[in-house]
Formats: structure tokens, C-alpha cells, sequence
């Protein structure tokens, strides 16, 4: 079940974290220090993850870099340490119904210009 956060009020405040917490990745510089890159944009979503038949929900980490970056793997690991502690924290404020929604057992994938790592 692959649910549009963006068309059903209930996850009026979810959408409104997430995007605080894409927020504080740029004026912390946590985005920019994993890439390189001032120029870097993150998403963080929702969704399905992986072909049709095996999709599993998901959040996905995306991480989009207008240049190749070499990235340490422990900054890559903090980075997502810190969105999953703030997904965390922030979940404290949902209502059972949309964690229900959500499923908390979500795999979290990241994609760094496209692919997975």
C-alpha cells in the first residue's frame, strides 16, 4: 500500500517535519559536509522501495549532488543516524493512526544521485 502524504490531511504535520528536518541538514551543514557540495539537495520519503513484485515500504534518504563526491562512510552513516533519530523524535507527535499508516519497521534506504548505498 503505497500511501500520498501530500493528499491525505492527516499527514499534514509528518510532511511538516520532514521538511524541517531537510531543513536543518542545510543550515547545520550536515548535507553540504557529506557531499561536498553547497549546491546538494535531500529529500526524505515514504514510499516503496524495490522492484514491483519484492517493493517494501521504505523511507527513502535522497540525496542529489550536482557533482561525483567521494563520501566517508562513517559522515554517511551519521547522516543517517541524525534523520532517523529526528524521524524518531518527531514520530512522538503523531497520532497512533498515522504511525499505524506509516508501519514502523520501514526498511531506510539511501540513493545518492540515483543509486543505492
Amino acid at each position: 500500500m503505497d500511501i500520498n502524504l501530500h493528499e491525505d490531511a492527516r499527514f499534514a504535520g509528518v510532511l511538516a517535519d520532514l521538511k524541517s528536518i531537510i531543513n536543518e541538514l542545510h543550515e547545520t551543514g550536515k548535507l553540504s559536509t557529506l557531499t561536498g557540495s553547497d549546491e546538494s539537495n535531500v529529500d526524505i520519503e515514504f514510499g516503496m522501495y524495490g522492484d514491483e513484485k519484492n517493493a517494501e515500504p521504505s523511507i527513502l534518504i535522497k540525496i542529489d549532488s550536482p557533482e561525483e563526491f567521494d563520501f566517508d562512510e562513517e559522515l554517511l552513516e551519521d547522516f543517517e543516524d541524525f534523520v532517523i533519530g529526528k524521524l524518531e523524535d518527531a514520530s512522538l507527535e503523531w497520532s497512533q493512526e498515522v504511525k499505524d499508516s506509516l508501519v514502523d519497521d520501514r526498511l531506510v534506504i539511501v540513493l545518492i544521485n540515483g543509486e543505492e548505498y
